[in-house]
């Protein structure tokens, strides 16, 4: 008896972005060097690509076909965003936006001493004082390792 599956929120979107990633690495690999023979350095990460994208096109082939069953748009976009961006998700990606763009104006230790104690308060649920003093330890040691061990020039 063959049971037919339904598809999950965002596994059409994801299928298609897959498809996509598929098609960009078979055309890394033919710039490797071209398909000039079998026994070529690009001959096997062209067979390996060209089977994800055959892969993949099954796939997308597969869910385009469930996803004509069922087509409520509107919820499958909300579920969607649920779950693959719940709040915490979106907070501390503008988080790591925010560490990006005060980094060349506050430096890397400052800048760093500050993400890394609010990421710890907000992540850990840990108190002020631990979330400093771990903030600190550890910005200290990547300064250390960075800039003595490794002689690199931290922003």
């Amino acid at each position: 008896m063959k049971q037919t599956r339904k598809l999950h929120p965002g596994e059409r979107l994801i299928s298609w972005l897959l498809l996509l990633f598929s098609l960009l690495v078979f055309h890394q690999a033919y710039r490797i060097s071209g398909f000039s023979g079998l026994n070529t350095p690009g001959s096997f990460p062209l067979f390996a690509a060209l089977v994800m994208v055959v892969c993949t096109l099954f796939l997308v082939l597969e869910n385009r076909a469930l996803g004509r069953k069922n087509r409520d748009r509107k919820m499958e976009a909300a579920l969607v965003a649920g779950k693959l961006l719940p709040p915490k998700v979106v907070l501390f990606t503008l988080m790591i936006v925010g560490y990006m763009l005060l980094l060349q104006p506050l430096g890397f230790l400052l800048c760093t001493l500050l993400f890394l104690t609010l990421s710890i308060l907000y992540l850990g649920r840990v108190k002020v004082l631990s979330a400093v003093l771990i903030a600190a330890g550890s910005t200290g040691a990547i300064h250390v390792v960075f800039s003595y061990l490794f002689q690199v020039v931290l922003p």
